[in-house]
């Protein structure tokens, strides 16, 4: 019993997780071939849809019952507010109960968004385990792999109209919580410090205009890559026929 306490304490201390180190690398690694699996195999598959979908949801509600119950920062750092907590709760729905939208939506912020996070860790000042570790990571890995299966495999695509309304969604939610983080003194989507110190002594709103550029940026070039490969499909079909 006391070892369960301490998977699910809330007292600080030091992380001694080494960014780089032999750990971190070997879940970089099994994110990276994992992904490359889903892309070889091209096969959808209804079980890992719902089996992906479920551990998100399940991955993300055990996390929030924890900042809840243990009443550790739950306004400032404990709602989905976070980029990769609203993808994952996006594609959990989406893959879950097949909403192609959302689908969409959760792909596209959580391609950029779990290769930053495995890359950038933010992670919680505790030391190994605990549950904030083993729910960054599998939350994380499970969102690219995710991604990666509706962008790559089940090719979801998505349309000129589909693209404009993520554009607005994404923009609006980064003005939001811009003004959000600063009422509750918070740093949701990273709108007022960057985790990697980048930009920090900027002026407030010029950072945050940063941080939106490079979202839109970021969600432009996915959005050429896949609308690229998709037509360089079609024309292979046509020249075949």
């Amino acid at each position: 019993m006391g070892k369960f306490y301490y998977f699910f304490r809330t007292s600080t201390e030091q992380n001694n997780f080494v960014n780089f180190g032999i750990i971190h690398i070997i879940l970089l690694l099994i994110a990276f071939f994992g992904s490359l699996l889903i892309i070889k195999s091209k096969k959808e598959s209804r079980l890992f849809e719902v089996f992906t979908g479920s551990i998100l949801l399940v991955q993300q509600l055990t996390l929030y019952l924890w900042y809840f119950v243990g009443n550790y920062n739950f306004i400032r750092e404990g709602l989905p507010l976070f980029h990769c907590r609203i993808a994952i709760l996006m594609l959990a729905i989406g893959l879950i109960f097949k909403k192609d939208f959302i689908c969409k939506m959760g792909s596209y912020w959580g391609m950029f968004g779990s290769i930053s996070a495995l890359i950038f860790l933010g992670l919680d000042p505790f030391s190994f385990p605990h549950i904030t570790q083993f729910s960054y990571f599998i939350g994380h890995i499970l969102l690219l792999w995710g991604s990666v299966y509706l962008l790559f495999v089940k090719k979801i695509g998505m349309s000129k109209d589909d693209f404009k309304k993520i554009l607005i969604t994404t923009n609006l939610y980064h003005i939001v919580i811009f003004f959000v983080d600063r009422t509750i003194n918070a740093n949701y989507a990273y709108m007022k410090s960057s985790p990697i110190g980048i930009g920090n002594n900027l002026n407030p709103f010029l950072y945050g205009f940063i941080v939106m550029m490079i979202f839109n940026i970021v969600l432009s070039i996915e959005y050429i890559i896949i609308n690229k490969k998709e037509d360089s499909s079609v024309e292979e079909f046509y020249e075949v026929a």
